[in-house]
């Protein structure tokens, strides 16, 4: 039979087994995600946020004003050549230029 000293001892020892490999789970996680806005180079990739499109934009294309359209690809003049009608958050394109790469989803045409 194991004594008060021994179960002691024990139940540390596990106990500091299961908060290093809590700790080592979380620091594999966010290296994880910080890897992955940093290019080969070293540098970090910022990815500006989403662009839409305003009342006078809309109104122009024959849009519906309530509707919240984003805006993917813009011409030298800065006119609307792609866009994205968003009906749930999930719709947001975070990364525009993307646009036209294979399998990514456009539309707006």
């Amino acid at each position: 039979m194991l004594n008060k000293k021994k179960i002691f001892i024990l139940v540390g020892s596990v106990t500091i087994v299961i908060a290093i490999g809590i700790l080592i789970f979380i620091l594999v996680k966010n290296n994880r995600i910080k890897s992955a806005n940093i290019s080969l180079e070293g540098t970090i990739n910022v990815v500006p946020p989403p662009e839409f499109m305003s009342d006078a934009e809309k109104t122009n294309l024959n849009l519906p004003a309530d509707s919240k359209i984003q805006i993917l690809k813009t011409d030298e003049s800065g006119k609307t050549e792609v866009y994205r009608i968003i009906r749930k958050e999930a719709d947001l394109v975070l990364d525009p230029s993307r646009v036209g790469e294979p399998g990514m989803v456009q539309s707006g045409y």
